[in-house]
């Protein structure tokens, strides 16, 4: 489901040329539209359901990136939560662009047991998309993170610790991806975005990336206001 508003329309370098009539043969066109714009968990698996089975959740997913405004965003949107677009756009701002077709396969009933798998048996993104290099296909890792989001899981960028380590998320964040933060930082990323592209979004996201760029100004790296 889109919200179309054309004021704030931006290109994306990977959106894909849409066809007009698109929105036709999406399975969401006779669906009500609150489940796409509930903050309720249920609701809004209900309608990522939906987005995973359509034949157009390429084209939905490139029409409403194009729409997104900026700062707000709304409302499941060609599979993905707000928080998952920013966190694309993070990932594109780093130079990282999902091969969307690529994801649609690993969605699809031949791969979803092997990405479902994968998620449960791997602790980070590079293991999954190393694996799936294993078994033959050619993936990166923004690509494999789409289809984690397309298949319900979270598709965190910050890896689950493993057995034994007992440090805090914060902890974490500090030791392992404050390279990241900054660099984001310093192409004028917001602390709330940086933190969707984590997948560690909200109040608490946001928290741990001011955490981490404190930490880096008083180590002495020049950061941009």
């Amino acid at each position: 489901m889109t919200i179309v508003n054309a004021d704030t329309r931006r290109s994306r370098s990977s959106a894909a040329p849409v066809s007009p009539d698109w929105k036709t043969r999406s399975v969401c066109r006779d669906e009500l539209a609150d489940d796409f714009y509930s903050t309720i968990k249920s609701r809004k698996e209900r309608a990522r359901a939906l987005c995973v089975g359509c034949p157009v959740i390429v084209e939905c997913l490139s029409n409403q990136r194009q729409s997104d405004d900026a700062i707000y965003r709304w409302g499941v949107g060609g599979g993905l939560d707000p928080e998952q677009r920013r966190a694309l756009e993070l990932e594109e701002l780093l130079g990282n662009v999902p091969n969307l077709a690529m994801a649609r396969v690993l969605v699809s009933p031949r791969w979803l047991w092997r990405l479902r798998q994968l998620k449960a048996d791997c602790r980070s993104l590079e293991g999954m998309t190393a694996a799936f290099r294993e078994d033959g296909l050619f993936v990166d890792e923004v690509t494999v993170r789409v289809a984690a989001w397309w298949s319900g899981g979270e598709g965190s960028r910050v890896a689950r610790l493993a057995p034994g380590d007992k440090r805090t998320w914060r902890a974490q964040l500090q030791d392992d991806y404050a390279d990241v933060v900054v660099a984001l930082h310093e192409l004028g990323a917001r602390r709330v975005d940086i933190a969707a592209y984590l997948g560690i979004p909200g109040a608490n996201g946001a928290k741990g990336v001011a955490a981490v760029l404190k930490a880096a100004a008083a180590g002495g790296l020049e950061l941009a206001a």
